[in-house]
């Protein structure tokens, strides 16, 4: 394998569909929270209303809220230093 071949891959698959990844989960975030921003200045967001979770459900939501965070930033961070 060559070097600019080798310089294309990174760990697991190719350097393009990562930034492609990248790039559709910071464009969907971006969208979610004008979405949300769009919602609340409306007042319609207050209908959704939250009725509470179970308590053992509670991990779950946690460890989903957690890895969404995570990829939020790692696209974003990966963006940034697309365009750099």
């Amino acid at each position: 394998m060559s070097d600019r071949e080798a310089g294309d891959r990174d760990g697991g698959g190719s350097r393009i569909a990562t930034n492609r990844a990248a790039v559709a989960i910071a464009i969907g975030s971006l969208l979610i929270a004008v979405v949300i921003g769009v919602l609340a200045r409306r007042g319609l967001l207050g209908s959704v209303g939250v009725r509470g979770i179970a308590v053992d459900a509670l991990p779950f939501y946690l460890l989903f809220l957690l890895l969404a965070v995570w990829l939020v930033v790692w696209s974003w961070r990966r963006l940034v230093s697309l365009l750099q």
